[in-house]
């Protein structure tokens, strides 16, 4: 008990700041900001100059007021969502997962481009080759992402983002600049992010690694781990002297988490070992967590995005107003149907619902016979 009751303080303490600011925009006010880049480049007062440089202003609001006053309302994500433009590569193991994180997480994304590590449909394992290896079909993916996009999330199909949170910390960062970010592990003296985590990199990055790679087949270079395609883009990017940034925020508590909600809590002696900085649970603003479950997706988006915290207001605590005494509305629901209200008794009256309303056990049975006609 005392985890969940964890969880959901966890859950709704860091999500519910990208909804409940509404931000009015001075569309006069037109500036583009170049944050330089640094060691830790996840800190608020950054992301806190930018947006006044934005000439914004923004006014807290509560979820009673969203909910129930009929007013249109411009929120800070959604001024997010049209500012950071990102390009969402989904790597693709199993089908389910690709429907619930486009029914969840992934509608966050500006684009989605769906990357099949394996074959579709194939039912017995086959001779894997160079040119279908995970490396090699992501080195190409990337080299084809199209400049319209300021940043790109590589991200598995069982891995779970909050999209308003990445977008917070990636809006003061310049994505003409080289950024790697994501969960930095160390493996054979080389640091790359880990997969699992999701990993974002810029467009300046971007930018260099398709010039790099620019000669055919220039994705089959120095191929060793046919299944490792997070080592090798990291490897490619720092032969270009573009590394990981540390993301943890201000605070030193970690923000991509490359195993699920259990193990970000308890996470045991055996995990995080190969993490190059120290993880510690849990930023108010952390990102991705992995290891769902295509149906567990839906929890999550249930805990962050329709969970709401009622904690005032007084729009939605408005008792309903019954003019009439109750004895009139049951006595005008029999005169409507000509049935006499004088000494009827209650099993007359609930014999004349039950004429207008199945009763339990016939409502299940039709139920179960129109499910299975629509097989």
């Amino acid at each position: 008990m005392h985890l969940y009751f964890k969880l959901f303080l966890f859950s709704v303490g860091f999500v519910a700041g990208a909804f409940l600011a509404v931000v009015y925009v001075d569309l006069s006010s037109d500036k583009d900001v170049l944050i330089v880049k640094n060691q830790r480049p996840f800190v608020q007062y950054q992301y806190e100059d930018w947006f006044k440089k934005q000439g914004l202003r923004r006014e807290n609001r509560l979820w009673d007021e969203l909910r129930y006053e009929n007013k249109s309302q411009y929120l800070e994500s959604n001024y997010l969502f049209g500012k950071i433009s990102v390009l969402c590569v989904i790597l693709v193991k199993f089908e389910r997962n690709v429907k619930a994180a486009n029914e969840t997480w992934a509608k966050g994304c500006n684009g989605i481009d769906l990357l099949y590590l394996q074959e579709k449909n194939r039912k017995l394992p086959g001779k894997r080759t160079k040119e279908k290896a995970p490396p090699v079909l992501l080195c190409n993916n990337l080299l084809t992402v199209p400049d319209k996009y300021d940043w790109v999330l590589v991200v598995y199909d069982d891995t779970f983002v909050i999209m308003e949170n990445l977008r917070y910390f990636l809006a003061p960062l310049n994505a003409k600049q080289d950024y790697y970010l994501g969960h930095t592990v160390t493996f054979w003296s080389r640091d790359y992010n880990l997969g699992q985590a999701g990993y974002v990199i810029s467009k300046g990055a971007l930018d260099k690694l398709k010039s790099n790679l620019s000669e055919p087949d220039a994705c089959f270079k120095d191929l060793i781990y046919y299944n490792k395609e997070d080592f090798y883009i990291g490897k490619q990017l720092g032969k270009l002297n573009i590394s990981p940034s540390d993301t943890r925020d201000l605070n030193g508590l970690s923000t991509f988490f490359p195993y699920n909600w259990y193990h970000v809590f308890f996470p045991g002696e055996t995990y995080f070992q190969l993490s190059k900085y120290p993880v510690k649970c849990c930023s108010e603003r952390a990102i991705s967590f992995n290891a769902i479950e295509g149906h567990k997706m839906y929890t999550y988006y249930y805990l962050f995005y329709t969970l709401q915290q009622f904690i005032d207001g007084k729009n939605g605590n408005i008792p309903l107003i019954n003019k009439d005494p109750e004895d009139k509305v049951w006595k005008s629901f029999l005169k409507e149907r000509n049935i006499p209200s004088d000494h009827i008794t209650s099993y007359e009256y609930y014999k004349v619902w039950e004429d207008l309303v199945e009763d339990p056990n016939s409502f299940a049975k039709n139920l179960k016979r129109e499910e299975h006609s629509d097989l």
